[in-house]
């Protein structure tokens, strides 16, 4: 376990400050995977995302990471609120550690979110997002490879730097 918190620690400090110089907000993401998040706006209709993660388990321990981009369809309007409604893909690797050491899983899914933009008092701009996402997924361990259905989705909240 010291050896897992160890890499992922100078996994940190190299991508954190290279990663930083574009990144637009920051915040936290709980799904798959759950995590930190860093978010990278484009254009006004893009963004891409980069979640990095460490899932927890007795079996299924894993470092996990997500990387994304999104394009906005359309949006609504509940009374004052808007609501964005975008489209995308992502992909990213689970690495398995502890007892699931050797396996590797790697999706790439089709995703769908819902985000809803304001800003809190005179703290700053915030994003809560929904995404969900379906697709496929390839194995490979200690039993072999192997590849199936793969979904996901993650409830999230960033906030504007």
């Amino acid at each position: 376990m010291k050896k897992v918190i160890i890499i992922l620690a100078l996994v940190a400090l190299v991508i954190v400050p290279v990663a930083a110089k574009g990144i637009a907000a920051v915040g936290l993401e709980l799904g798959q995977p759950t995590g930190v998040t860093f978010r990278y706006d484009m254009d006004g209709k893009w963004n891409g995302y980069a979640t990095v993660a460490f899932r927890f388990g007795s079996e299924h321990a894993a470092i996990a990471a997500a990387v994304g981009g999104e394009y906005k369809v359309t949006d609504f309007k509940i009374d004052k609120a808007q609501f964005n409604v975008n489209v995308g893909i992502q992909s990213g690797a689970y690495i398995g550690v502890g007892n699931n050491s050797g396996h590797v899983t790697i999706p790439v899914l089709a995703t769908g979110s819902v985000s809803f933009d304001w800003t809190w008092k005179n703290v700053g701009d915030f994003t809560a997002y929904i995404r969900l996402g379906a697709g496929v997924a390839i194995g490979v361990g200690s039993d072999g490879a192997g590849a199936g259905f793969a979904w996901g989705g993650a409830l999230g909240c960033v906030y504007h730097l």
